[in-house]
C-alpha cells in the first residue's frame, strides 16, 4: 500500500484545503489509518453484483441526499426520514421503470465540497470559503472557516454513527439488518480523509474505508490528477460526473483507467449536462463509450447544470427544468445505446423551499432555505422530478 500512496500524493491534488498545521494533518491521518473501516469488503463486492444487474438493464438506481451533510443531523430519528425519503424515492422509480431499484444515500461522508472560488468576501471582509464540516464551518468568519484537520476525524465519527443506524453493523455482525439495505456514497473529495481510509481486505485488494460507492466530481476528474488515481486502484464500485465540457476522447481515457477490464457493475458515468446542452453533448460521450466496449451505468444528475439565482440571491433550481433534463437525458441516453440507470438527486427529507415548483415560489425560496451549499428537493418536488422518468 505504500508504494500506492506514493504513486498517488505525487499527483496534482485540486480543490483541497490550504492546511495550515500540517503535522495535525498528519497525526489525523494515523488515527484514521488505525479506525476500523466503515464498510466491508465483501459488502462490496454485493454491490459491484447489483449494480452489474442495472449495467445489465435489469434494475434501476435512486442516489440521493443531502448536498452537503450537517453532522448535526445524525441521529437515529435524522437518518431514519433520509432513508424514508429514499424508500418513497425507489418507490416512485419502481412504479416508472417497472423494475427493482438499488437506494443509495449521499450519506455517511458527504462532508467535503469543491467551490469554484477558495475564498469570499463577506461585510467587506475577505474569508475561506465554506468547504463541507469536514474541513470547517459554516460561519462565516475568520476563525470558523480556517481549516481544521481535528473536524475529519469527527465527520469520520458522525459517519459512524450513520453506519450503524442504517443497519450495517447489523450486517457485519451478520444479523439481517431491518428494511432494505441504503448504500453509502460521497465524493472522494478530500484526499487527507480518504487516503488514510485506504484498506486491504482478504484478497490482498485495495478498497476504500471511507464508503460503499465513491465518486469524482466534475472538478477533480483530470485524467492524470490524485483522485483518478486513487479511484484507479481501489476494488469500490466507482463513478465519475460527466459535465458539458467532457470530449469523447477524455472520456475514453477516463474509462480506460477506471474499468480497465471492462467489468459490468465498475463503472457509473453521471451526466450533468444542464438542460440546454444534454441533447447536443451526450449522445457523442454515450456512443463512444458503447463502442469502447466499456459497459457502465449511465446515471443523470439533472441538478448541477440547472442551478440559477433567485431574486433575494439565493441559489435556486426550476424543478420543471430539472425534470425536463431528465426526461431528454433519457432520450439521449437511448438513442445512443448505451443504459439508463437511475438518478442522482440533492434532497432533504425536510420541507424545505430551496427549489421552486412555479414561478411565484421564487419570491418564497429564502423562507425555509436551510442547505449548506446547494439548493436540495424537498420530498414533493423529489417524487416529481424522479416521476418523470419513463419506462
Amino acid at each position: 500500500m505504500d508504494e500506492v500512496l506514493r504513486d498517488i500524493r505525487s499527483c496534482d491534488a485540486l480543490q483541497q484545503p490550504e492546511w495550515t498545521d500540517l503535522p495535525q494533518v498528519d497525526r489525523v491521518g494515523e488515527a484514521l489509518a488505525g479506525r476500523p473501516a466503515l464498510v466491508q469488503a465483501a459488502d462490496l463486492r454485493v454491490l459491484r453484483g447489483s449494480l452489474a444487474r442495472v449495467a445489465a438493464g435489469e434494475a434501476m438506481v435512486i442516489q440521493a441526499g443531502d448536498c452537503a451533510e450537517d453532522p448535526g443531523e445524525c441521529t437515529p430519528q435524522d437518518i431514519s426520514r433520509k432513508a424514508a425519503l429514499l424508500d418513497v424515492l425507489a418507490g416512485a422509480l419502481r412504479m416508472e421503470a417497472h423494475k427493482p431499484v438499488i437506494r443509495v444515500g449521499r450519506i455517511a461522508g458527504q462532508l467535503a465540497k469543491p467551490r469554484s472560488s477558495p475564498t469570499e468576501t463577506v461585510g467587506g471582509v475577505e474569508i475561506p470559503t465554506y468547504r463541507g464540516h469536514m474541513v470547517n464551518g459554516i460561519e462565516p468568519d475568520p476563525e470558523a472557516r480556517r481549516p481544521d484537520p481535528l473536524r475529519i476525524l469527527t465527520g469520520y465519527m458522525a459517519a459512524d454513527d450513520i453506519m450503524e443506524y442504517l443497519g450495517w453493523r447489523r450486517r457485519a455482525a451478520g444479523q439481517d439488518p431491518i428494511g432494505p439495505l441504503v448504500w453509502t456514497s460521497h465524493e472522494a473529495l478530500l484526499l487527507a480523509y480518504e487516503l488514510p481510509m485506504l484498506r486491504t481486505d482478504e484478497r490482498g485488494r485495495l478498497f476504500l474505508g471511507s464508503t460503499h460507492w465513491p465518486w469524482i466530481g466534475e472538478r477533480t476528474r483530470q485524467l492524470d490528477g490524485a483522485h483518478v488515481a486513487l479511484l484507479a486502484q481501489v476494488d469500490n464500485p466507482v463513478a465519475c460526473k460527466v459535465g458539458p465540457s467532457m470530449e469523447p476522447a477524455e472520456l475514453l481515457a477516463l474509462c480506460e483507467r477506471l474499468d480497465p477490464d471492462r467489468e459490468p457493475g465498475r463503472l457509473t458515468l453521471i451526466a450533468r449536462m444542464g438542460v440546454g446542452r444534454v441533447a447536443e453533448r451526450l449522445p457523442l460521450l454515450v456512443e463512444a463509450v458503447r463502442a469502447a466496449g466499456h459497459p457502465v451505468i449511465w446515471l443523470t444528475d439533472p441538478m448541477h447544470g440547472n442551478t440559477v439565482a433567485a431574486p433575494d440571491g439565493n441559489k435556486t433550481r426550476h424543478v420543471e427544468t430539472v425534470s425536463r433534463e431528465v426526461v431528454l437525458f433519457q432520450q439521449a441516453v437511448r438513442a445512443a445505446g448505451g443504459v439508463c440507470g437511475g438518478l442522482h438527486l440533492e434532497t432533504t427529507p425536510n420541507d424545505v423551499t430551496e427549489c421552486v415548483s412555479c414561478e411565484a415560489d421564487l419570491d418564497h425560496v429564502g423562507d425555509k432555505y436551510t442547505t449548506f451549499c446547494d439548493p436540495r428537493l424537498n420530498p414533493r418536488q423529489a417524487v416529481s422530478v424522479v416521476s418523470a422518468w419513463s419506462a
